[in-house]
């Protein structure tokens, strides 16, 4: 049997690409102009706690919605996405709250040095409101204000690297972390704004319903990208502990310097990706697989010219521009190359493991992420030497990303041909 494709509609998609890429661009671009003069102006070791909160912040916003947040997505109607996003402000503090009095319970065994009561409060505050912000993202995702999203990108960038800067004056060593939270604040009172008219009271039965129906979220999607967050941000907390501050911040900074490309494309990508795959998934496979092949190309081709040109070009100006201050910066960067080009090939298209309700493969995979982060830290730790844990996580995560990719579109194949 065969499906013809409705272009209009994929014109469309690629247009909200367009819309969410001119944004994260013009981010991407003022964030590495400004961020190159800031890291050589707060130094590696400021790096190293800003690499320590982001992480904190990024697990503790995976657990913030319980993963419900995803429901504002696929949501058949307005009224059911708006109960979904009201529900989701409401659980949204208290999960945090919960969080981080575990977290400070469990503070005495984290060996970290000079990790004091206002990095806690820092992780916190963090923590709860970019979770909030994520919300807000949703629901205009849902909306399909991809421009609003766009536009946001920029704002907050900008917003944040200015502070950032002020703000070395007077904290040189939180500076980042404190000029981060600031923006997110600013957007946070933006996102109310935008969508106070949206604000009303929750509809508990419905939610009720919704979360039997959606229960693979809870199940297995939730702890699925608990692990796999930890997976991705465990090695900068691991790194400040074991090897301290100053290598944690080399490590951030080369991750910070090789995902951008990743993150420019994520960001353009996976929310108009997310949103056009939950509809395409019974309307028509044959084109699901079909834009989902020219996402993973582009996205390879794109991944591929950016390293060749980092580790030839870009190691050089580097080398110039920090004035060989930032000790194995080019080496963590050749290392970690491998694992940023298999990340590129799946991260902008990850919303098949809901799309396709293959949450339990998603868990089997990011528990295998953080079993390599441990192992990598452990021979790392054995061998005092912090080459062996970076080559051994790029190795073997980047191995399992490529496998996880030939796995998903052999699925989108057969469904195909059962079309």
């Amino acid at each position: 049997m065969t499906t013809k494709i409705n272009k209009k509609p994929l014109s469309f998609f690629y247009k909200n690409i367009l819309i969410m890429f001119r944004g994260t661009i013009i981010a991407q671009i003022i964030a590495i102009l400004v961020g190159f003069y800031l890291a050589k102006l707060y130094g590696k070791e400021a790096y190293g706690f800003l690499g320590f909160f982001v992480s904190i912040m990024n697990i503790a916003s995976i657990i913030g919605t319980l993963q419900l947040d995803n429901c504002i997505i696929i949501s058949k109607n307005k009224n059911e996405s708006i109960n979904w996003f009201n529900f989701i402000l409401i659980i949204i503090l208290p999960i945090t709250l919960f969080i981080f009095f575990v977290l400070f319970v469990f503070s005495k065994f984290i060996l970290i040095e000079r990790l004091d009561t206002y990095m806690f409060l820092f992780c916190f505050f963090g923590s709860a409101i970019i979770t909030y912000n994520l919300a807000h993202q949703r629901f205009f995702t849902f909306q399909k204000k991809f421009s609003v999203i766009s536009n946001i990108k920029i704002f907050i960038t900008i917003c944040a690297v200015i502070l950032q800067f002020i703000l070395f004056e007077y904290y040189k060593l939180f500076g980042l972390i404190i000029g981060f939270l600031m923006a997110q604040i600013i957007l946070l009172l933006y996102n109310f704004y935008k969508n106070k008219s949206n604000l009303n009271k929750v509809n508990f039965n419905e939610i009720k319903k919704g979360i039997i129906l959606n229960k693979s979220l809870v199940t297995f999607l939730l702890p699925s990208n608990i692990i796999n967050s930890l997976a991705n941000n465990l090695m900068p907390i691991l790194i400040l502990a074991f090897f301290g501050a100053e290598k944690a911040g080399v490590y951030f900074f080369s991750i910070k310097i090789l995902a951008t490309p990743l993150f420019l494309i994520s960001s353009s990508v996976s929310e108009v990706y997310y949103q056009k795959s939950s509809e395409l998934k019974s309307e028509n496979k044959i084109e699901l697989l079909t834009v989902t092949k020219k996402i993973i190309k582009s996205n390879l081709l794109i991944m591929v010219l950016f390293l060749l040109i980092i580790n030839t070009l870009g190691i050089y100006i580097l080398d110039v521009f920090f004035e060989n201050q930032w000790e194995y910066l080019k080496t963590y960067i050749l290392i970690l190359s491998f694992l940023i080009l298999a990340r590129s090939s799946f991260n902008p298209i990850s919303s098949l493991i809901v799309v396709l309700d293959k949450n339990l493969i998603g868990l089997i995979f990011n528990c295998y992420l953080f079993i390599i982060n441990l192992i990598a830290i452990y021979f790392g730790v054995l061998y005092s030497n912090i080459l062996y844990t970076v080559f051994i996580l790029s190795l073997f995560g980047g191995i399992g990303y490529y496998i996880l990719l030939y796995y998903f579109l052999n699925h989108l194949k057969r469904n195909q041909l059962n079309v």
